[in-house]
């Protein structure tokens, strides 16, 4: 169960400015009907400490077999494409299947720009694309007044105050999802959603789900929504 598809194709993109490695895997699993199944049953919370400020929508937590053989599968990516020193281990944090069930009047400031997850050096986000059909994908952005795509420790207190500074001087941003390149963000990338497709990004990327088609996009059934899996990963 949750075997690697031996007619899987993998692509390492290196985006933007900073030359950030981005992985892509399409046709990931073998099978991977299970974990959708094991999705569809599930409860789902929409409480901040759950899905955390800037997820749009709904998670519920993950089932130890598909997400032992997520990370058992994708455990040497980190050390061969992104560079994570040999002696260091893995650590899963929240894994969670998850769904957009916000619509853009309901959206929060803080879901209307691009994010980062956190500011630590090798910590990454890991997002399996589970049901089949079209959902946007995932942007990466860069931060027009800074220059900065990744926002690390040392950038942080630079980039929350440029970026406050811009909104009192132009005011919020649309409530709507970001998508293309804005006055203050500029679209460096995206991801395709795809069913079966892998994404490893870094966690201090600027990014955002793509979600240009609301009416499609925003769904709350785990049968016919935007369903993906997530994990966090740090190296320690």
């Amino acid at each position: 169960m949750f075997a690697l598809n031996p007619n899987l194709t993998q692509q390492a993109y290196i985006i933007g400015n900073e030359n950030t490695p981005v992985f892509v895997v399409d046709n990931f699993m073998l099978d991977y009907s299970a974990a959708i199944d094991e999705a569809n049953k599930l409860s789902y919370e929409s409480d901040k400490a759950s899905v955390g400020d800037y997820y749009p929508g709904v998670r519920a937590p993950v089932g130890r077999d598909y997400g032992m053989a997520l990370l058992k599968n994708t455990a040497a990516i980190f050390y061969k494409i992104f560079n994570v020193p040999n002696h260091l281990t893995l650590f899963p944090q929240n894994g969670s299947y998850s769904l957009v069930t916000k619509k853009a009047h309901e959206l929060d400031l803080l879901q209307c720009i691009p994010h980062y997850d956190n500011t630590k050096a090798l910590n990454f986000a890991l997002l399996h694309y589970l049901n089949e059909g079209d959902f946007g994908g995932t942007g990466f952005y860069r931060h027009k007044p800074t220059g900065f795509e990744n926002i690390t420790a040392e950038r942080k207190s630079l980039y929350l105050q440029s970026a406050q500074h811009y909104i009192n001087e132009h005011g919020n941003p649309e409530r709507q999802y970001i998508t293309e390149s804005t006055e203050h963000y500029e679209l460096i990338k995206k991801i395709d959603y795809k069913p079966n497709r892998l994404v490893i990004y870094p966690s201090t990327i600027l990014h955002s789900a793509f979600i240009d088609n609301p009416q499609r996009d925003v769904c709350s059934s785990p049968k016919t929504g935007r369903l993906s899996s997530n994990f966090f990963i740090q190296f320690s």
